[in-house]
Protein backbone atom coordinates (compact mmCIF):
# COMPACT_ATOMS: atom_id res chain seq x y z
CA UNK A 1 0.00 0.00 0.00
CA UNK A 2 3.00 2.62 0.46
CA UNK A 3 4.45 1.75 -2.56
CA UNK A 4 1.27 1.80 -4.36
CA UNK A 5 0.50 5.71 -2.85
CA UNK A 6 4.54 6.54 -3.41
CA UNK A 7 3.88 5.44 -6.85
CA UNK A 8 0.90 7.14 -7.89
CA UNK A 9 1.76 10.53 -5.90
CA UNK A 10 5.32 10.46 -7.73
CA UNK A 11 3.69 9.82 -11.08
CA UNK A 12 1.47 12.58 -10.69
CA UNK A 13 4.16 14.91 -10.18
CA UNK A 14 6.34 13.73 -12.67
CA UNK A 15 3.33 15.28 -14.61
CA UNK A 16 3.60 18.56 -13.33
CA UNK A 17 6.81 19.09 -13.83
CA UNK A 18 7.13 18.06 -17.17
CA UNK A 19 5.29 18.61 -20.32
CA UNK A 20 3.78 15.33 -22.01
CA UNK A 21 6.20 15.70 -25.05
CA UNK A 22 8.70 14.88 -22.58
CA UNK A 23 7.65 12.10 -21.17
CA UNK A 24 6.42 10.68 -24.28
CA UNK A 25 10.22 11.31 -25.95
CA UNK A 26 11.67 8.98 -22.46
CA UNK A 27 8.69 6.86 -23.07
CA UNK A 28 10.04 6.01 -26.51
CA UNK A 29 13.44 4.32 -25.41
CA UNK A 30 11.93 2.28 -22.91
CA UNK A 31 9.81 0.19 -25.75
CA UNK A 32 12.84 -2.11 -26.57
CA UNK A 33 13.66 -3.39 -23.26
CA UNK A 34 10.42 -4.16 -23.19
CA UNK A 35 10.24 -6.13 -25.81
CA UNK A 36 13.19 -7.92 -25.42
CA UNK A 37 11.68 -9.51 -21.62
CA UNK A 38 10.87 -12.82 -23.55
CA UNK A 39 15.31 -13.03 -23.81
CA UNK A 40 14.96 -14.62 -20.23
CA UNK A 41 13.72 -17.89 -22.29
CA UNK A 42 10.56 -18.65 -19.31
CA UNK A 43 13.51 -19.10 -16.61
CA UNK A 44 11.80 -16.74 -14.63
CA UNK A 45 8.59 -18.42 -14.83
CA UNK A 46 9.59 -21.96 -14.58
CA UNK A 47 11.05 -20.87 -11.06
CA UNK A 48 7.63 -19.64 -10.31
CA UNK A 49 6.28 -23.05 -11.00
CA UNK A 50 9.15 -25.42 -10.22
CA UNK A 51 10.17 -23.89 -6.91
CA UNK A 52 7.29 -24.13 -4.69
CA UNK A 53 6.41 -27.52 -6.30
CA UNK A 54 9.27 -29.33 -5.80
CA UNK A 55 9.73 -27.69 -2.07
CA UNK A 56 5.86 -28.84 -1.85
CA UNK A 57 7.22 -32.26 -2.66
CA UNK A 58 10.36 -31.77 -0.14
CA UNK A 59 13.19 -31.80 -2.51
CA UNK A 60 15.39 -28.79 -1.39
CA UNK A 61 18.26 -29.89 -3.42
CA UNK A 62 16.26 -30.16 -7.02
CA UNK A 63 15.25 -26.47 -5.86
CA UNK A 64 18.92 -25.40 -5.28
CA UNK A 65 20.13 -26.94 -8.68
CA UNK A 66 17.37 -25.37 -10.75
CA UNK A 67 17.98 -21.93 -8.91
CA UNK A 68 21.77 -22.17 -9.43
CA UNK A 69 21.37 -22.59 -13.69
CA UNK A 70 18.94 -19.79 -14.17
CA UNK A 71 21.19 -17.32 -11.74
CA UNK A 72 23.89 -17.60 -13.88
CA UNK A 73 22.14 -17.88 -17.33
CA UNK A 74 19.97 -14.41 -16.12
CA UNK A 75 23.66 -12.94 -15.03
CA UNK A 76 25.18 -13.57 -18.39
CA UNK A 77 22.14 -12.54 -20.36
CA UNK A 78 22.14 -9.21 -18.27
CA UNK A 79 25.56 -8.56 -19.15
CA UNK A 80 24.47 -9.06 -23.17
CA UNK A 81 21.93 -6.84 -23.26
CA UNK A 82 23.03 -4.11 -21.42
CA UNK A 83 25.88 -4.47 -23.61
CA UNK A 84 23.98 -3.69 -26.47
CA UNK A 85 22.54 -0.63 -25.29
CA UNK A 86 25.66 0.73 -24.05
CA UNK A 87 26.91 0.59 -27.60
CA UNK A 88 23.15 2.25 -28.74
CA UNK A 89 24.56 4.51 -25.56
CA UNK A 90 27.69 5.42 -27.14
CA UNK A 91 27.02 5.91 -30.86
CA UNK A 92 24.66 8.66 -29.69
CA UNK A 93 27.86 10.15 -27.63
CA UNK A 94 29.95 10.15 -30.67
CA UNK A 95 27.42 12.14 -32.68
CA UNK A 96 26.43 14.54 -29.86
CA UNK A 97 23.38 13.59 -29.26
CA UNK A 98 23.47 13.57 -25.65
CA UNK A 99 20.09 12.61 -24.80
CA UNK A 100 20.33 9.37 -27.04
CA UNK A 101 22.86 9.04 -24.98
CA UNK A 102 21.00 9.47 -21.48
CA UNK A 103 18.49 7.65 -22.65
CA UNK A 104 20.00 4.27 -24.55
CA UNK A 105 22.36 4.46 -21.13
CA UNK A 106 19.64 4.29 -18.24
CA UNK A 107 18.31 0.86 -20.25
CA UNK A 108 22.00 -0.62 -20.24
CA UNK A 109 21.33 -0.15 -16.10
CA UNK A 110 18.17 -0.96 -16.17
CA UNK A 111 18.55 -4.31 -18.27
CA UNK A 112 20.29 -5.76 -14.78
CA UNK A 113 17.26 -4.89 -13.27
CA UNK A 114 14.96 -6.41 -15.53
CA UNK A 115 16.92 -10.09 -15.88
CA UNK A 116 18.81 -10.37 -12.92
CA UNK A 117 16.39 -8.79 -10.94
CA UNK A 118 13.44 -10.75 -12.40
CA UNK A 119 15.36 -14.22 -11.93
CA UNK A 120 15.86 -12.78 -8.03
CA UNK A 121 12.53 -11.62 -7.52
CA UNK A 122 11.10 -15.05 -8.55
CA UNK A 123 13.09 -16.96 -5.57
CA UNK A 124 11.78 -14.01 -3.25
CA UNK A 125 8.32 -15.00 -4.46
CA UNK A 126 8.72 -18.45 -4.75
CA UNK A 127 10.34 -19.10 -1.28
CA UNK A 128 7.56 -16.92 0.64
CA UNK A 129 10.09 -14.42 1.21
CA UNK A 130 7.21 -11.56 0.98
CA UNK A 131 8.43 -9.31 3.76
CA UNK A 132 12.04 -9.15 2.72
CA UNK A 133 10.90 -7.89 -1.05
CA UNK A 134 8.37 -5.81 0.48
CA UNK A 135 10.83 -3.61 2.35
CA UNK A 136 13.29 -3.75 -0.81
CA UNK A 137 10.58 -2.70 -3.15
CA UNK A 138 9.24 0.05 -0.38
CA UNK A 139 12.98 1.45 -0.77
CA UNK A 140 13.12 1.66 -4.20
CA UNK A 141 9.45 3.15 -4.30
CA UNK A 142 11.00 5.52 -2.16
CA UNK A 143 14.35 6.69 -4.24
CA UNK A 144 12.48 6.73 -7.56
CA UNK A 145 9.83 9.27 -5.17
CA UNK A 146 12.89 11.32 -4.10
CA UNK A 147 14.45 11.42 -7.50
CA UNK A 148 11.36 13.13 -8.90
CA UNK A 149 12.14 16.84 -7.50
CA UNK A 150 15.54 16.44 -10.02
CA UNK A 151 13.24 16.59 -12.82
CA UNK A 152 12.28 20.57 -13.11
CA UNK A 153 16.11 20.84 -13.15
CA UNK A 154 17.14 18.26 -15.37
CA UNK A 155 14.09 16.97 -17.31
CA UNK A 156 15.06 14.55 -19.69
CA UNK A 157 17.66 13.83 -17.85
CA UNK A 158 16.06 13.55 -14.93
CA UNK A 159 13.70 10.91 -15.98
CA UNK A 160 17.01 8.64 -16.98
CA UNK A 161 18.49 9.15 -14.00
CA UNK A 162 14.89 8.13 -12.38
CA UNK A 163 14.70 5.11 -13.77
CA UNK A 164 19.12 4.00 -13.68
CA UNK A 165 19.77 4.84 -10.14
CA UNK A 166 17.35 2.97 -8.34
CA UNK A 167 17.79 0.10 -10.54
CA UNK A 168 21.41 -0.07 -9.14
CA UNK A 169 20.41 0.00 -5.46
CA UNK A 170 17.59 -2.55 -6.21
CA UNK A 171 19.59 -4.98 -7.59
CA UNK A 172 22.28 -4.84 -4.97
CA UNK A 173 19.60 -5.12 -2.28
CA UNK A 174 17.86 -8.28 -3.91
CA UNK A 175 21.65 -9.74 -4.21
CA UNK A 176 22.50 -8.73 -0.84
CA UNK A 177 19.31 -10.59 1.03
CA UNK A 178 18.53 -13.12 -1.67
CA UNK A 179 17.16 -15.88 0.04
CA UNK A 180 18.86 -18.61 -2.06
CA UNK A 181 22.63 -18.29 -0.72
CA UNK A 182 24.15 -20.59 -3.73
CA UNK A 183 27.11 -20.49 -6.38
CA UNK A 184 25.63 -19.80 -9.86
CA UNK A 185 26.78 -22.40 -12.15
CA UNK A 186 25.47 -23.65 -15.51
CA UNK A 187 23.85 -27.24 -15.26
CA UNK A 188 23.08 -27.73 -18.84
CA UNK A 189 19.97 -30.40 -17.92
CA UNK A 190 18.72 -28.50 -15.41
CA UNK A 191 18.72 -25.26 -17.29
CA UNK A 192 16.82 -26.75 -20.52
CA UNK A 193 14.46 -29.03 -18.28
CA UNK A 194 12.96 -25.17 -16.67
CA UNK A 195 13.39 -23.43 -19.94
CA UNK A 196 10.96 -26.78 -20.98
CA UNK A 197 8.49 -25.86 -18.25
CA UNK A 198 8.79 -22.11 -18.45
CA UNK A 199 9.33 -21.51 -21.56
CA UNK A 200 5.52 -21.82 -22.69
CA UNK A 201 4.30 -20.30 -19.94
CA UNK A 202 6.86 -17.33 -20.56
CA UNK A 203 5.61 -17.25 -24.06
CA UNK A 204 2.01 -16.68 -23.16
CA UNK A 205 3.13 -14.29 -20.09
CA UNK A 206 5.12 -12.08 -21.98
CA UNK A 207 2.38 -11.38 -24.80
CA UNK A 208 0.04 -10.55 -21.88
CA UNK A 209 2.91 -8.51 -19.97
CA UNK A 210 5.72 -6.77 -21.22
CA UNK A 211 5.06 -7.47 -25.37
CA UNK A 212 1.05 -6.12 -24.43
CA UNK A 213 2.64 -3.04 -22.77
CA UNK A 214 4.89 -2.30 -25.76
CA UNK A 215 2.26 -2.28 -28.51
CA UNK A 216 0.11 -0.55 -26.41
CA UNK A 217 2.86 1.99 -26.46
CA UNK A 218 3.40 1.24 -30.19
CA UNK A 219 0.19 1.80 -31.67
CA UNK A 220 -0.13 5.06 -29.63
CA UNK A 221 3.05 6.52 -30.58
CA UNK A 222 1.97 5.53 -34.88
CA UNK A 223 -1.73 6.59 -34.56
CA UNK A 224 -1.67 9.71 -32.55
CA UNK A 225 2.47 11.02 -32.26
CA UNK A 226 4.68 11.75 -29.34
CA UNK A 227 2.10 13.79 -26.99
CA UNK A 228 -0.40 11.51 -25.96
CA UNK A 229 2.37 8.90 -25.89
CA UNK A 230 2.91 10.98 -23.21
CA UNK A 231 -0.42 10.96 -21.94
CA UNK A 232 -0.23 7.30 -22.01
CA UNK A 233 2.36 7.19 -20.07
CA UNK A 234 1.35 9.46 -16.92
CA UNK A 235 -1.96 7.47 -16.74
CA UNK A 236 0.17 4.42 -17.14
CA UNK A 237 2.17 4.93 -14.14
CA UNK A 238 -1.41 5.78 -12.02
CA UNK A 239 -2.70 2.22 -13.90
CA UNK A 240 0.75 0.32 -12.36
CA UNK A 241 0.00 2.16 -8.67
CA UNK A 242 -3.32 1.00 -8.52
CA UNK A 243 -2.63 -1.97 -10.24
CA UNK A 244 0.30 -2.85 -7.31
CA UNK A 245 -2.41 -4.37 -5.05
CA UNK A 246 -4.35 -6.91 -6.66
CA UNK A 247 -0.83 -7.97 -8.11
CA UNK A 248 0.83 -8.63 -4.84
CA UNK A 249 -2.13 -10.62 -3.33
CA UNK A 250 -1.92 -12.73 -6.57
CA UNK A 251 2.16 -13.13 -5.86
CA UNK A 252 1.12 -14.10 -2.52
CA UNK A 253 -1.21 -16.90 -3.59
CA UNK A 254 0.64 -18.02 -6.56
CA UNK A 255 3.34 -20.10 -4.48
CA UNK A 256 0.41 -21.30 -2.45
CA UNK A 257 -2.01 -22.38 -4.83
CA UNK A 258 1.08 -24.41 -6.41
CA UNK A 259 2.06 -26.23 -3.33
CA UNK A 260 -1.55 -27.28 -2.39
CA UNK A 261 -1.58 -28.58 -6.31
CA UNK A 262 1.08 -30.23 -5.88
CA UNK A 263 0.49 -31.92 -2.64
CA UNK A 264 -2.88 -32.99 -3.34
CA UNK A 265 -3.27 -32.53 -6.87
CA UNK A 266 -7.06 -31.08 -6.50
CA UNK A 267 -8.18 -27.76 -8.84
CA UNK A 268 -11.70 -27.78 -6.79
CA UNK A 269 -8.98 -27.41 -3.38
CA UNK A 270 -7.10 -25.14 -4.81
CA UNK A 271 -10.29 -22.86 -5.68
CA UNK A 272 -11.35 -22.75 -2.39
CA UNK A 273 -8.33 -20.73 -1.31
CA UNK A 274 -9.02 -17.79 -3.90
CA UNK A 275 -12.67 -17.37 -4.88
CA UNK A 276 -13.56 -15.45 -1.90
CA UNK A 277 -10.54 -13.09 -1.92
CA UNK A 278 -10.83 -12.67 -5.69
CA UNK A 279 -14.67 -11.46 -4.90
CA UNK A 280 -13.56 -8.59 -2.28
CA UNK A 281 -10.92 -7.48 -4.11
CA UNK A 282 -12.76 -7.08 -7.39
CA UNK A 283 -15.43 -5.05 -5.54
CA UNK A 284 -12.57 -2.97 -3.57
CA UNK A 285 -11.18 -2.16 -7.17
CA UNK A 286 -14.57 -1.53 -8.85
CA UNK A 287 -15.49 0.83 -5.84
CA UNK A 288 -11.41 2.28 -6.31
CA UNK A 289 -11.76 3.22 -10.19
CA UNK A 290 -15.41 5.03 -9.37
CA UNK A 291 -14.08 7.03 -6.80
CA UNK A 292 -10.35 7.54 -9.23
CA UNK A 293 -12.87 9.22 -12.39
CA UNK A 294 -14.40 11.61 -9.88
CA UNK A 295 -10.96 12.31 -8.31
CA UNK A 296 -9.01 13.06 -11.96
CA UNK A 297 -11.86 15.28 -13.15
CA UNK A 298 -11.07 17.39 -10.17
CA UNK A 299 -7.15 16.83 -9.67
CA UNK A 300 -5.62 17.29 -12.80
CA UNK A 301 -6.58 20.01 -13.88
CA UNK A 302 -5.68 21.78 -10.74
CA UNK A 303 -2.16 19.89 -9.98
CA UNK A 304 -0.96 18.44 -13.75
CA UNK A 305 -3.01 21.18 -16.71
CA UNK A 306 -1.05 19.81 -19.17
CA UNK A 307 -2.31 16.57 -19.00
CA UNK A 308 -5.75 17.63 -19.27
CA UNK A 309 -7.06 16.16 -22.61
CA UNK A 310 -5.31 12.67 -21.05
CA UNK A 311 -8.15 12.68 -18.56
CA UNK A 312 -10.32 10.28 -20.54
CA UNK A 313 -6.98 7.94 -21.00
CA UNK A 314 -6.39 7.97 -17.13
CA UNK A 315 -10.31 7.26 -16.58
CA UNK A 316 -10.13 4.13 -18.71
CA UNK A 317 -6.71 3.06 -17.19
CA UNK A 318 -8.42 2.94 -13.69
CA UNK A 319 -10.37 0.20 -15.08
CA UNK A 320 -7.52 -2.44 -15.58
CA UNK A 321 -7.43 -2.96 -11.86
CA UNK A 322 -10.52 -4.42 -11.87
CA UNK A 323 -9.44 -7.30 -14.35
CA UNK A 324 -6.07 -7.37 -12.35
CA UNK A 325 -8.11 -8.44 -9.31
CA UNK A 326 -10.23 -10.93 -11.34
CA UNK A 327 -7.26 -12.61 -12.43
CA UNK A 328 -6.51 -14.23 -9.09
CA UNK A 329 -7.69 -17.67 -9.53
CA UNK A 330 -5.74 -17.97 -13.04
CA UNK A 331 -2.79 -19.03 -11.44
CA UNK A 332 -4.86 -22.67 -10.27
CA UNK A 333 -4.59 -23.12 -14.28
CA UNK A 334 -0.20 -21.95 -14.28
CA UNK A 335 -0.40 -24.50 -11.26
CA UNK A 336 -1.00 -27.31 -13.64
CA UNK A 337 1.61 -26.33 -15.98
CA UNK A 338 -0.24 -26.77 -18.95
CA UNK A 339 1.52 -24.36 -20.92
CA UNK A 340 -1.74 -24.58 -23.83
CA UNK A 341 -4.52 -24.47 -21.44
CA UNK A 342 -3.10 -21.23 -19.56
CA UNK A 343 -2.35 -19.54 -23.17
CA UNK A 344 -4.81 -20.08 -24.79
CA UNK A 345 -6.65 -17.59 -22.97
CA UNK A 346 -4.05 -15.16 -23.56
CA UNK A 347 -4.21 -15.66 -27.68
CA UNK A 348 -7.73 -14.93 -27.42
CA UNK A 349 -7.37 -11.14 -25.52
CA UNK A 350 -3.94 -10.40 -28.09
CA UNK A 351 -6.32 -11.21 -30.85
CA UNK A 352 -9.31 -8.89 -29.53
CA UNK A 353 -6.71 -5.97 -28.61
CA UNK A 354 -6.09 -4.81 -31.94
CA UNK A 355 -9.41 -5.60 -33.14
CA UNK A 356 -11.37 -3.52 -30.90
CA UNK A 357 -8.47 -0.94 -31.78
CA UNK A 358 -9.15 -0.96 -35.03
CA UNK A 359 -13.23 -1.40 -34.34
CA UNK A 360 -12.83 2.02 -32.43
CA UNK A 361 -11.22 4.28 -33.97
CA UNK A 362 -13.62 6.00 -36.11
CA UNK A 363 -16.14 5.94 -32.70
CA UNK A 364 -13.57 7.33 -29.87
CA UNK A 365 -10.67 8.43 -31.95
CA UNK A 366 -6.80 7.11 -31.91
CA UNK A 367 -5.67 7.78 -28.49
CA UNK A 368 -8.86 5.93 -26.62
CA UNK A 369 -9.51 3.24 -29.28
CA UNK A 370 -5.51 2.24 -27.82
CA UNK A 371 -6.50 1.80 -24.15
CA UNK A 372 -10.26 1.17 -24.60
CA UNK A 373 -8.83 -1.74 -27.02
CA UNK A 374 -6.43 -3.17 -24.41
CA UNK A 375 -8.67 -3.48 -21.41
CA UNK A 376 -11.38 -5.02 -23.70
CA UNK A 377 -8.40 -7.22 -24.79
CA UNK A 378 -7.75 -8.34 -21.24
CA UNK A 379 -11.34 -8.42 -19.71
CA UNK A 380 -11.64 -11.25 -23.36
CA UNK A 381 -8.50 -12.90 -21.67
CA UNK A 382 -9.98 -12.43 -18.28
CA UNK A 383 -13.44 -14.68 -19.08
CA UNK A 384 -12.07 -17.03 -21.82
CA UNK A 385 -9.73 -17.51 -18.37
CA UNK A 386 -12.67 -18.37 -16.29
CA UNK A 387 -14.26 -20.85 -18.89
CA UNK A 388 -11.38 -23.00 -18.95
CA UNK A 389 -11.23 -22.94 -14.81
CA UNK A 390 -14.81 -23.85 -15.02
CA UNK A 391 -14.30 -26.65 -17.75
CA UNK A 392 -11.22 -28.42 -15.40
CA UNK A 393 -12.93 -28.34 -12.49
CA UNK A 394 -15.80 -29.76 -13.84
CA UNK A 395 -14.03 -32.64 -15.48
CA UNK A 396 -11.91 -33.57 -12.49
CA UNK A 397 -15.76 -33.83 -10.59
CA UNK A 398 -16.56 -36.20 -13.22
CA UNK A 399 -13.31 -38.16 -12.66
CA UNK A 400 -14.22 -37.88 -9.04
CA UNK A 401 -17.39 -39.81 -9.69
CA UNK A 402 -15.93 -42.73 -11.78
CA UNK A 403 -13.45 -43.36 -9.28
CA UNK A 404 -16.40 -43.44 -6.58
Amino acid sequence: MFTMVLTAIGGILVARFLGPEITGAFRAYTIPLTYLIFLHLGTWDGLWRQIPYFAGKGDQQKVERIAASAGSFNLVLSGIVSTGFLVCAIYNLIRHDYSGFAGWFSQAINAWSLFYGGYLTSTYRTLNNFVALSKIQAAQAVITFVMVFSLPFLEFYGLCARVALPAIVVVWLYHKFRPLRINYHFNVKELLELIRIGLPLSFWGSLYTSFWVATESTLMFSLAGVIPLGFLSVAVLIREAINTLPRVIRQVFAPRVISSYAQDGSIRGANHRVMWVTVGLVICMVILAFAGTYVLDVFVPYFIPKYIDGIPIMKVCLWFSVVEAALLPINIIFATGKAWLYGRSVLIGIIVFPMATLILIPMVGNELAVVIGSLLGRAARTIAAYIDLVLLTRGESRESGHES
